[in-house]
C-alpha cells in the first residue's frame, strides 16, 4: 500500500514552543500523524533543529520545516510503500550534512516517525512490533520507569544544580506495578512537601521544583517521600546532573554552587552520596567535552552505579562507538530528535547492546502527546525509560501508552 499525500502543520509542544507536526495518507485513506519533541537541555553534538529565526514567535516558528516536508520530501516519499529504513536513507541523502542543517533534525524525524507509524499499520503490526522485527529481535520486554521527582538546574529557577532526581522502582514485577509505585510515591512527596510549606508547581516534565538549601536535603525529602509511601527498599534514586552546563570550557573547572572546582571534587561528591543514599545512576555526570575525566568517573564508580551518557553520545552512533572504545559510561540515554531519524535511532540502540551497555529511552523537556517513544522503549527491550514525573498529559501518555502495551501482551492479543 503507497503513500499517496504526506503533510506537516506547525503546532505547539508542552512548553508552548513551536513544533512540527507531520500526517501520512495511505491509499486506503486511513493515516498516521507523528509530532516531535525538542529540549531546553540540549548538547553541543545535536543534530541541528530547523527554526524560522525573525521576530514571530520568538524566532522558533517552523513554517520552514513545513515548508521542506510539503515541498522538498513529499516528491521523496508519495508514491512509495512506507519502508523505514529506505526512505531515511533517502532523506538523509537529500540532507546530505553531517548534523541535519539543512532538512533539520526535527522536520526529518517527523517524516521518519510517520513512516514508521505507516510501515506498521500496512504490515499490520504494533509500531513496538515493526521496530523489534528491525532490530532482528526475537521478543520484547517492558523497560524499567525512571520517574523524576525533583527538578534543579535548567529544569528550575532554584538552588540546587542536579538536573533530575528521579525514583526507580526495582522490585515491581510489571509495569503496571511500577507505575503504581511511582505515583503513589509522587503524591506522597507532594503531601510533604504541601507541609514543609513548600510549592508543589511543577516543571517541565511534571517534576516538581521547590527550593532546597541544596541536594541533600532535597535526596533526604525524597526519601521520606519513599519510606512514608510504604516502598522503602523496593527504591532506588537516579541523578541527571547535565554537568555539561557549568562547565567551563576554557578552564576545565566546574562552576558548583558558586565556586569552581575539578572533576575530581565532582566525582568525590557522587562518591559520598553513593555512600549516602540508594543512588542507581548519575548521568551526565561530566561535560559533554571532558571525555578523559568521564574515564576517571566510570573506573571509579562503575562497580556501584551505572555511568550514563546524555549529552555526551547524543544518541549518535559514532559518539557512541568512540564512548565504547574509551570505555567511558555503562549507558547511553536515547533521544530520536538529538539524531533525527529512526534508523539511526537503532543504529545506536543496536550498537549498544551489541557491547553489553543499557539503554535508556528518553523524553524531551518540550513534549507532545505522541507515544512513539513508548513503543520504542519496548520494540528494542530498553532496560529504562524516561518520560517524566507523574503528571501532566503529555507525560502520562508514555505511561499510558506502556500499560496499554503491557496489558496487549499479557492478553495475547495485540490491537493495532
Amino acid at each position: 500500500m503507497k503513500i499517496v499525500h504526506i503533510s506537516a502543520q506547525e503546532i505547539f509542544d508542552s512548553r508552548g514552543i513551536p513544533t512540527i507536526e507531520c500526517e501520512i495518507v495511505l491509499e486506503d485513506g486511513t493515516s498516521v500523524v507523528s509530532s516531535v519533541p525538542s529540549g531546553i537541555s540540549c548538547g553541543m553534538h545535536e543534530a541541528v533543529e530547523l527554526r524560522d529565526g525573525g521576530d514571530r514567535l520568538m524566532g522558533l516558528g517552523v513554517q520552514k520545516a513545513v515548508q521542506i516536508i510539503e515541498e522538498v520530501i513529499a516528491p521523496v516519499v508519495v508514491g512509495r510503500e512506507p519502508d523505514i529504513v529506505a526512505i531515511d536513507l533517502d532523506l538523509l541523502e537529500l540532507d546530505g550534512t553531517d548534523n541535519k542543517s539543512h532538512l533539520g533534525a526535527n522536520t526529518m524525524l517527523a517524516t521518519s516517525s510517520a513512516v514508521c507509524k505507516a510501515q506498521a499499520q500496512v504490515e499490520e503490526l504494533a509500531v513496538y512490533e515493526l521496530i523489534a522485527n528491525l532490530c532482528h529481535f526475537d521478543a520484547v520486554s517492558l523497560p524499567r520507569p525512571m520517574f523524576n521527582l525533583l527538578g534543579g538546574g535548567l529544569h528550575a529557577h532554584n538552588n540546587f544544580q542536579i538536573q533530575e532526581m528521579l525514583i526507580v522502582p526495582m522490585e515491581e514485577t510489571s509495569f503496571e506495578n511500577a507505575l503504581d509505585c511511582g505515583v503513589g510515591i509522587y503524591h506522597c512527596l507532594k503531601r510533604i512537601l504541601d507541609a514543609k510549606g513548600k510549592s508543589t508547581a511543577v516543571g517541565y516534565e511534571g517534576e516538581f521544583v521547590p527550593q532546597f538549601k541544596d541536594e541533600h536535603e532535597a535526596l533526604d525529602t525524597i526519601m521520606e517521600a519513599i519510606e512514608k509511601s510504604g516502598h522503602n527498599k523496593q527504591v532506588m534514586i537516579s541523578l541527571d546532573v547535565a554537568a555539561s552546563h557549568f562547565y567551563n570550557i576554557e578552564t576545565g573547572l566546574y562552576t558548583w554552587h558558586g565556586k569552581e572546582v575539578v572533576a575530581d571534587y565532582l566525582i568525590d561528591f557522587y562518591r559520598k552520596l553513593i555512600d549516602t543514599y540508594p543512588i542507581y545512576s548519575i548521568e551526565d555526570g561530566l561535560s559533554e567535552v571532558d571525555w578523559t575525566n568521564w574515564a576517571e568517573l566510570k573506573d571509579e564508580l562503575a562497580m556501584r552505579v551505572k555511568i550514563v551518557g546524555d549529552d555526551l553520545f547524543a544518541t549518535n552512533p559514532q559518539r557512541i562507538w568512540t564512548g565504547i572504545e574509551n570505555d567511558v559510561a555503562t549507558t547511553a540515554l536515547i533521544k530520536p530528535n538529538q539524531i533525527g531519524t529512526v534508523t539511526e535511532t537503532l543504529q545506536a540502540i543496536t550498537l549498544c547492546k551489541e557491547h553489553e551497555w543499557d539503554v535508556i529511552v528518553s523524553h524531551r523537556s518540550g513534549e507532545t502527546n505522541d507515544s512513539f517513544i513508548a513503543d520504542l522503549a519496548v520494540g528494542v527491550s530498553a532496560s529504562h525509560i524516561k518520560a517524566g514525573g507523574c503528571s501532566r498529559g503529555e507525560r502520562m501518555a508514555k505511561y499510558n501508552r506502556l500499560l496499554q502495551i503491557e496489558r496487549q501482551l499479557l492478553s495475547g492479543q495485540i490491537q493495532h
